[in-house]
């Protein structure tokens, strides 16, 4: 089977929860710890052999990525100036392990390579439309799929795009990462119907968006990580848009599992595993207080900091509920 080695980062949203910082830079770019969001996506895509990534925004959002991609020149010489070059360090071997790429889903023309491809279809909408934009430049190969907004961490270090690809090298298959979810909120999401296990992963019958209460065929969603080749472009329009006019990736799924070309790989949080949802505020602050607790440099003042401001809030419930 073809070895994977490219990725896309799906960063199409606005990220109105988050204005008005947004007004500024996309959500990905704004920072845990000392590191943007999409610093940690692009660690875990290296850390699993991905060498060319292509990152998918909208025209509002181009500047800020095309500065975090190639920095101003005059920062850079200032910096260095400074003497502090050295801080830069971690994103440097980052950035020269990695070939980045920008594209706007809803420019008509794009930069594909040097050469310009028209994407006919920049004025119709869904996530199965963002992923079609670089379809140019997959060029028949298999990809990872990353939401920009899901964070998954493991306290090792371990690469969760790595747990795609041992599946993968099994079965061959078009994957979805897997999130077990409580059965009360899995109506919200996504639900997979699972096949067979196959290697550290299960064969996918099939998955259904936001099925209805009561009807859930697991507690298995899908999430942050997915693998597709060129059986999804040849589906997307096979598959009906919603009623709101988007064509969404998640029925192009179920049409492929239904027909057996996929499996999924479920994120371990039994040993260790962190998901963040940085879309939301609630996700966003405790992936900043998880990362800062496993810092050597600040975990001790964050844990101090965090049990006084506990403490705090406790002791202001306690005098509300006697008042």
């Amino acid at each position: 089977m073809q070895k994977v080695t490219k990725a896309m980062v799906l960063a199409g949203g606005l990220g109105t929860r988050f204005l008005p910082v947004t007004l500024a830079g996309a959500k990905e770019l704004i920072a845990i710890g000392n590191k943007p969001i999409l610093m940690y996506h692009l660690e875990d895509l290296a850390k699993a052999g991905i060498t060319d990534v292509l990152i998918i925004g909208n025209k509002l959002k181009e500047e800020s990525f095309k500065n975090f991609i190639v920095p101003s020149e005059d920062y850079i010489n200032k910096i260095e100036s400074d003497g502090k070059l050295e801080l830069l360090k971690e994103y440097n071997d980052l950035m020269s392990k990695l070939n980045i790429s920008y594209i706007n889903q809803d420019d008509r023309f794009q930069n594909i390579n040097g050469e310009v491809v028209e994407n006919e279809y920049y004025n119709l909408r869904g996530s199965s439309i963002a992923i079609l934009a670089g379809k140019a430049w997959a060029n028949g190969e298999p990809f990872i799929v990353v939401n920009g907004d899901d964070l998954c961490l493991y306290p090792d270090g371990k690469s969760v795009t790595s747990e795609i690809l041992d599946v993968y090298n099994v079965t061959g298959d078009s994957l979805v990462y897997g999130k077990e979810v409580p059965r009360e909120d899995i109506y919200k999401y996504s639900s997979m119907v699972l096949g067979d296990k196959v290697g550290s992963g299960f064969k996918m019958k099939d998955i259904i968006e936001k099925p209805a209460k009561g009807t859930e065929p697991s507690t298995i969603m899908g999430f942050a990580r997915y693998l597709l080749d060129n059986k999804f472009f040849d589906r997307i329009f096979d598959v009906p848009a919603r009623k709101n006019g988007e064509y969404c990736m998640t029925d192009v799924l179920s049409s492929l599992a239904q027909d057996g070309f996929m499996s999924t790989r479920i994120f371990d949080e039994k040993h260790g595993g962190k998901y963040f949802d940085c879309g939301s505020m609630s996700g966003y602050v405790l992936a900043n207080a998880y990362v800062g607790l496993h810092n050597s440099e600040t975990s001790k003042a964050i844990a101090s900091g965090l049990d006084e401001m506990l403490k705090e809030v406790k002791k202001n419930e306690n005098n509300n509920q006697k008042s």
